[in-house]
């Protein structure tokens, strides 16, 4: 799993600062960022499988959900799980500093969240063990995307932000005169 956040210097207060000049410019630098989080959650989506990962995982719902002990485990679902991952623009912290979310994306269903981060953290129990001989370490949704995808995100990402803060930098020479 990625352990880095792509870091874009900049980006609020190009952005801001544009929008007084240019909005098609905000514009096209937003469509980069929704493209980028499609492809990813598009292909994230795409590593659901209909059959479970393991055999005994259910795929009818609970009778009691919120009970653990296999009568609550969240039901595999693809499509619920499909659904489930989603994305987000919404600012706020993103890590321990004041840094903002330019877009990310989000595996909101209990059943893709645990298949997605079982052992991430915790690697004992059987589940966990038979879990990752079949499918591989932790991260097995959303962030397999990303991660085979970086390169090109943080490139697409990158150049769209350098487009914004030269545009940015010529309003700002015009006016200056």
């Amino acid at each position: 799993m990625s352990q880095d956040a792509i870091v874009l210097t900049g980006m609020k207060e190009t952005l801001d600062a544009l929008k007084e000049f240019d909005k098609d410019a905000v514009n096209e630098f937003r469509k980069v960022i929704n493209s980028e989080l499609k492809l990813a959650k598009t292909e994230a989506q795409s590593f659901v499988t209909a059959k479970p990962p393991l055999s005994k995982w259910n795929t009818q719902p609970a009778r009691k959900p919120r009970t653990r002990g296999g009568a609550g485990w969240p039901a595999w679902d693809q499509s619920i799980i499909k659904a489930g991952i989603t994305s987000t623009k919404a600012e706020g912290k993103v890590r321990g500093d004041y840094t903002t979310s330019a877009g990310a994306l989000k595996n909101i269903s209990a059943a893709g969240v645990i298949y997605e981060l079982a052992g991430r953290k915790n690697k004992a129990g059987v589940f966990i063990s038979n879990l990752e001989r079949k499918e591989g370490e932790a991260s097995r949704l959303v962030w397999k995307s990303v991660d085979k995808n970086k390169d090109r995100i943080i490139d697409n990402v990158s150049k769209a932000l350098d487009d914004a803060k030269a545009k940015l930098q010529k309003h700002l020479d015009a006016r200056r005169g």
